[in-house]
């Protein structure tokens, strides 16, 4: 059974940064033999780096990253040149785990549909925290990593008023972007037991609606972007969802609808088109059908 080296990571707590850098070394520079307190991340941008922890051998090539462990000792294998970024830092909710990489994928994928179906509305209701990162990992090159590191450089040498703050919630986004990556690789990567058009077509379903719900959607033109019946689209996504498309897109569309009511960011008949719907009459009735209120009366009562 093959299984993933990782870390859970609970996301409700910021890291906080004590010191990172890019650096380019050449040999003869060697990795000096150390045990440290806390994490370090490497990410390469050029070269190779060579590493061992412990027992475990790596080898960094571009685009890769790396997470050791507090208290485990590491050390240069090989002088190579290099060229990357560390960041040390300290978590108070971060522990080493290996699982079964199927049990993984399954997990990760049913946590980005739980996010995908998400509303506004919602989005107080508690959700889980903990983060899912790779012991190491293959970014893509043209990813958001290497823009958030040099962003997260940037804010942790200005030593503006809250620089500690901001370095932390830069990091975090960074171990966020770099955790979803491992999921999309689940998903889309050619070896994946996940990568099945259906499973890739309800994933774009739901982050296409969330998008782009004020656009005219139908059976015929959801027909027409996936080229497949929407009969037997609509059979998968309940499958999945649990409801409908047409009945999750409506469901969106008044959850974004609430939203607009709450802020008072336009009058109903405005608001009902923003939302994708061209009769207001019908978006009252929808509305009404999905909050029990009509739209007059939820935005006087500024209520979700």
């Amino acid at each position: 059974m093959k299984t993933l080296l990782h870390y859970r990571m609970d996301s409700s707590q910021l890291p906080r940064v004590l010191f990172m850098e890019k650096v380019s070394v050449a040999p003869p520079h060697l990795h000096i033999r150390r045990k440290t307190e806390e994490f370090i991340l490497y990410y390469v941008l050029a070269g190779e780096m060579h590493l061992n922890e412990e027992d475990r051998r790596f080898v960094l090539k571009p685009n890769d990253f790396l997470l050791l462990d507090p208290q485990r000792e590491h050390w240069g294998t090989k002088s190579a040149p290099c060229t990357y970024f560390y960041i040390h830092f300290r978590h108070g909710d971060m522990e080493e785990r290996t699982e079964a990489v199927d049990e993984l994928k399954h997990a990760l994928i049913a946590d980005r549909l739980t996010a995908l179906k998400t509303h506004e509305c919602d989005a107080d209701k508690p959700s889980s925290s903990k983060l899912v990162l790779p012991k190491t990992f293959s970014s893509k090159p043209t990813g958001t990593a290497v823009s958030l590191l040099h962003k997260l450089r940037e804010v942790h040498h200005n030593r503006l008023e809250h620089f500690q703050s901001m370095s932390g919630m830069v990091l975090l986004e960074l171990l966020i972007t770099l955790s979803r990556e491992l999921t999309a690789s689940f998903l889309f990567n050619e070896h994946s037991i996940a990568k099945t058009r259906s499973t890739r077509m309800i994933h774009d379903l739901l982050a296409y609606f969330q998008q782009d719900y004020s656009l005219p959607i139908s059976g015929a033109s959801l027909e027409e972007r996936y080229k497949c019946n929407f009969d037997h689209l609509n059979r998968l996504f309940k499958r999945t969802t649990g409801t409908t498309i047409l009945a999750y897109l409506n469901e969106v569309r008044i959850s974004k609808a609430k939203q607009m009511l709450y802020d008072g960011s336009g009058s109903i008949s405005e608001i009902a088109e923003k939302c994708g719907f061209k009769d207001v009459y019908y978006f009252s009735k929808v509305f009404k059908k999905y909050t029990g209120l009509a739209p007059g009366l939820f935005a006087r009562n500024r209520s979700w």
